[in-house]
């Protein structure tokens, strides 16, 4: 099974292609760029280097959220369009749940966290052990003072992963025993993780109409409006 996965919903932006859950291409950049002057193109040189097509794709892998709302709309409208038009499946995959995978095999609870500012972040908890990822929690919005509050009750070593990671490990160290952060190269959420979770899933795919962003909260413009609106309630 050959499998498209699409990242854009942070920062950085990444295309990946997978044949029977073996990763044979992955692109990814950090420029600052936008991901919708990136992204196909990404994903266009991936497949003329890897000797591939869209008509070789049994299905697209794109996580769906949380992030940024701008990023996440961008890749499920990239994997919508090139779904519909080439009559194949979507898997939607979690953002945190992608960041976290690989540390498949650290044998230990992998805490996956993104910036969401103000204090917070996204997140979602699982355990690894012998190359296999259990979810703890759902993925959710939570401050990082309930973050380390959770995760002080959990024995054993505790990683933090993710664009949030630098973060949360300066707020909650000394508050958290056994809290370790992951190396620089793994902060990132990557669409070959993407890939290689679809291929587990295929139980999880969906036609291109049913794929749905993920939003842990609101936008912030309907955040403002909101806020104005009980303003001028008073």
């Amino acid at each position: 099974m050959v499998i498209l996965g699409i990242d854009s919903s942070a920062k950085s932006v990444s295309a990946a292609v997978s044949k029977d859950g073996k990763i044979i291409g992955e692109t990814f950049l950090n420029s600052g760029l936008t991901h919708s002057v990136t992204l196909m193109p990404i994903i266009e040189n991936l497949y003329n280097n890897t000797d591939l097509s869209v008509d070789d794709t049994d299905a697209v892998a794109v996580t769906c959220g949380p992030g940024s709302f701008t990023g996440v709309r961008i890749g499920i409208a990239t994997a919508k369009g090139i779904c519909f038009k080439n009559n194949i499946k979507c898997c939607p995959v979690s953002t945190l749940e992608a960041i976290a995978y690989p540390l498949i095999n650290s044998d230990a609870t992998i805490v996956s966290v993104m910036d969401a500012r103000r204090n917070q972040v996204y997140n979602a908890n699982f355990f690894s052990f012998d190359f296999s990822v259990s979810r703890i929690t759902e993925d959710r919005a939570i401050s990082l003072d309930d973050l380390g509050r959770e995760l002080s009750l959990i024995s054993g070593k505790k990683i933090l992963i993710g664009d949030g990671a630098d973060i949360s490990y300066n707020y909650l160290i000394g508050k958290v025993d056994d809290l370790f952060i992951c190396s620089p190269e793994l902060k990132f959420q990557r669409a070959s993780s993407a890939c290689l979770i679809a291929n587990d899933r295929e139980d999880d795919f969906v036609e291109s109409g049913k794929l749905e962003p993920v939003y842990l909260r609101p936008p912030q413009a309907e955040r403002m409006l909101r806020k104005k609106s009980e303003e001028n309630k008073i």
